[in-house]
């Protein structure tokens, strides 16, 4: 693999004019009630494959293979309920007057800030689509289930605290560097 090799800041203004900030999609499924239905078809294919097999050959019963073919369609439905939220970093003053103006109560120790009011806010500021209001996103995070709500707040954790460096995939670089010796 070749590095590229370092690139030195020449001009500040031409380098803060293409800083961009990183973004993150967050994919959500509208329709809750068909996720529990398949948590439920999981459960019911774990316990049909500890059955023992009677039916086949390939060690699936027939009723394994009809829930499973139930949650396939099933996984297939809710993709056409999931909606994607976008959110983008804020710059590095902009989350820390963020996190002035939202400051930790007794209860919150050891966090910096409130930790009831600041996370809405956080998210509301780094929405892009849609953008929210701190008003729409509370009603957001008051709607979504509790595994989403920490989705979408990790991911504007990890966009606000990400180094910027350019990543770096060791199974990517392994499956690219046995493709180029064969």
């Amino acid at each position: 693999m070749t590095e590229t090799p370092e690139q030195y800041v020449e001009d500040i203004d031409e380098f803060l004019d293409g800083l961009k900030l990183p973004e993150q999609g967050v994919p959500i499924c509208m329709r809750g009630d068909l996720q529990a239905r398949f948590e439920e078809l999981e459960r019911q294919l774990e316990a049909a494959r500890r059955r023992p097999e009677s039916d086949s050959l390939a060690g699936t019963s027939g009723e394994a293979r009809r829930i499973a073919e139930e949650m396939e369609e099933l996984r297939q439905e809710m993709q056409r309920y999931v909606r994607v939220i976008l959110l983008r970093a804020l710059p590095r003053k902009q989350w820390s007057d963020l996190v002035k103006e939202h400051p930790p109560r007794k209860q919150d120790a050891p966090a910096d800030h409130n930790r009831e009011t600041f996370p809405v806010a956080a998210l509301a500021a780094c929405s892009v689509k849609p953008r929210m209001s701190e008003d729409k996103a509370g009603r957001l995070v008051d709607a979504v289930t509790q595994g989403q709500w920490v989705t979408l707040w990790n991911t504007v954790l990890e966009l606000n605290g990400g180094s910027g460096e350019v990543p770096f995939s060791a199974a990517s670089s392994a499956i690219l560097s046995s493709t180029r010796m064969s």
